[in-house]
C-alpha cells in the first residue's frame, strides 16, 4: 500500500467514533503476532489492529484500495471484532478449554495452508517434468481402448472358480451375469477406458484379449474381484499435450506436496506426553 493510501487510512481512522473502555484486556496476546515493522492503525483497549490485518480482510472481501467507504466499514468491523475479543479475554472465555483448542487448531490450519502455498511456489513443476509424465502415460495407455463388462465377486476363490468355468465353456458370460443378478452381485459395463486405467499386469493380459472374449486374469477392484469380458475394442486417439498439461501439473503438485508432508512427518520429533498403559501380562 502506498504512502498516500496509508495517509488515507489514517484519515479514515480519525473519522471513526471513539470506542469506550480502558485497560489492556487482550493486548498482550494480540501483540504476539505483530511484527516490529507492522503499521498499527489503532489500539482497542491496548490490543492492536494493524494495516496487514486490514489489507488481508480487503483481499478476502474483494474491497479495492480506492473504495474509501468500504475500507472504513472493514476497519470499523475489525475494531468491533477486536473489542469483543478483548472482552472474551477479560471474562476468561478465551481461556476455556474448547476455545483454546479451537484457536490452536485454526492457527495450525492457517500455517499448514500457507506453508503449502509457499512450498508449491518455491517448487514449481516444470514443463519438462509434465511432458515426461505425459509421454509415460501415452506409453502405458497403448494404442487401443476398450469397453468392458464386469462381474463382481466379494472373494477371490469363487471368482477364480467361475473364471475357470467360463474358460472351459461350462457357462456363458451372459449366464454368469444372470447368476450374479440372482445372488445380488454387481455386473456393470464400463465406458471407454485404456490400459493406463487398470493395473499393469492386468493391462498386459487385456492387450491380448479380443472383443467378445473373457480376460484370463481377475481384476482387483476396491477389495473385490472382477471377472472381465471385452465388449468392444477401438483405436485410441490420445489427447494432445496442451489438453492435459494443466491436469498433469495439478496431479504432480498434489503428489509433490503429499511427499513433502510425509517427509516432514517422518523427520518430526514426536514425544508422547501421556504415560503409556502397561501392556497386559499373560496369565499362566
Amino acid at each position: 500500500m502506498s504512502f498516500n493510501q496509508l495517509i488515507l487510512i489514517i484519515f479514515i481512522i480519525l473519522l471513526l467514533p471513539v470506542l469506550g473502555g480502558c485497560g489492556d484486556s487482550g493486548g498482550d496476546g494480540a501483540r504476539s503476532l505483530v511484527a516490529d515493522d507492522d503499521v498499527v492503525l489503532v489500539e482497542v483497549d491496548g490490543a492492536p489492529v494493524t494495516l496487514p490485518m486490514l489489507e488481508f480482510l480487503m483481499e478476502v472481501r474483494g474491497i479495492d484500495e480506492q473504495d474509501t467507504e468500504g475500507m472504513r466499514e472493514l476497519l470499523d468491523e475489525l475494531i468491533r471484532l477486536r473489542a469483543v475479543a478483548n472482552r472474551a479475554a477479560e471474562e476468561q472465555v478465551s481461556n476455556q478449554p474448547r476455545v483454546r483448542a479451537e484457536r490452536m487448531v485454526k492457527d495450525i490450519e492457517v500455517q499448514y495452508l500457507r506453508y503449502l502455498e509457499h512450498f508449491q511456489a518455491n517448487n514449481p513443476i516444470s514443463d519438462d517434468e509434465i511432458r515426461a509424465v505425459y509421454e509415460a502415460q501415452l506409453d502405458r495407455a497403448g494404442d487401443r481402448r476398450y469397453k468392458l463388462e464386469t462381474i463382481e465377486f466379494p472373494d477371490q476363490a469363487p471368482a477364480l472358480e467361475q473364471l475357470d468355468a467360463l474358460q472351459a465353456g461350462d457357462i456363458s458370460f451372459q449366464q454368469a451375469i444372470e447368476r450374479a443378478s440372482d445372488e445380488g452381485r454387481i455386473a456393470r459395463r464400463t465406458d471407454w477406458i485404456d490400459a493406463s486405467q487398470v493395473p499393469a499386469d492386468f493391462a498386459a493380459v487385456l492387450a491380448g484379449t479380443d472383443a467378445g472374449h473373457v480376460v484370463e486374469s481377475l481384476l482387483p477392484y476396491q477389495d473385490k474381484w472382477l471377472i472381465v469380458s471385452v465388449a468392444d475394442v477401438d483405436t485410441l486417439a490420445p489427447p494432445s499435450f496442451d489438453e492435459v498439461r494443466e491436469g498433469i501439473r495439478r496431479m504432480r503438485v498434489r503428489e509433490q506436496s503429499q511427499s513433502m508432508i510425509e517427509q516432514t512427518f517422518e523427520r518430526a520429533e514426536i514425544t508422547p506426553m501421556l504415560p503409556l498403559e502397561e501392556a497386559p501380562t499373560e496369565q499362566p
